[in-house]
């Protein structure tokens, strides 16, 4: 049985694969024995796991001892890239737009992760991973403005969000969370300009907060990293 592991900022995702997709086992805090008590009992042998930030020592061993091998710019990808830095590339930036692409293959497609940062990638209609921007998230920004001010709350993300703020707290709230939104719709009516037929695939802890009001078509898909893994991790059998 397949594995495949998605490390965020503040959480990771665990998925087994079944029929070709993945089956979400795991998704909480990082640490080995939470993660091999929800795979405890699978007869897991190999995967593929990506990560934001570098994992303690005791995680890859046991992920190594699984068979399990890391996403990195030098694995063997169905698509292609033009991005001068392919070291530098977020691998979970990677694995979302191969995640993307292998459910429409032939498309413009662009690719919105709102986690702890907002990334924004595209893959052109020709297989060509094109670059994309970083931008703080909601916790980001809420936490910035009180760290960087002298006056101003820290401010939960869930509460009113009016148009305009009628006090401090959510004047900050809806701000930032409707600052988000503008920057979403913006930048998709910006490259649905240059690609008039684009996708956009919305994924992210934070992406349910958004409401995109935009022409192009947009697909919700949660586990759109674990997708793209399986998708290379199949791309790599077919190569051996």
């Amino acid at each position: 049985m397949t594995l495949l592991l998605d490390f965020g900022n503040t959480r990771v995702k665990a998925a087994v694969l079944e029929d070709g997709m993945p089956r979400q086992v795991y998704c909480g805090p990082v640490h080995v024995r939470q993660l091999s008590d929800a795979v405890a009992g699978m007869d897991i042998d190999g995967g593929m796991w990506c990560s934001v930030h570098k994992l303690q020592p005791e995680l890859t061993e046991w992920m190594t001892g699984l068979g399990l091998v890391p996403l990195t710019y030098a694995t063997p990808v169905p698509i292609g890239s033009s991005y001068s830095t392919p070291q530098t590339l977020g691998m979970d930036r990677l694995a979302a737009a191969v995640g993307a692409w292998s459910m429409y293959p032939g498309h413009d497609l662009l690719v919105i992760d709102a986690g702890t940062a907002i990334t924004y990638d595209l893959v052109s209609s020709d297989g060509v991973y094109r670059g994309g921007n970083i931008t703080p998230g909601v916790h980001l920004r809420l936490k910035a403005l009180h760290e960087h001010t002298g006056a101003l709350p820290l401010v939960d993300r869930d509460g009113d969000i009016p148009l305009l703020g009628y006090d401090t707290e959510t004047a900050i709230r809806s701000g930032v969370l409707n600052g988000i939104r503008h920057e979403l719709n913006g930048y998709i009516e910006d490259l649905a300009a240059v690609y008039p037929s684009l996708l956009v695939f919305l994924t992210g802890g934070d992406a349910e907060f958004f409401d995109i009001k935009a022409k192009s078509s947009i697909f919700a898909v949660p586990d759109l990293v674990l997708r793209g893994l399986a998708r290379i991790v199949e791309y790599n059998e077919r190569c051996i």
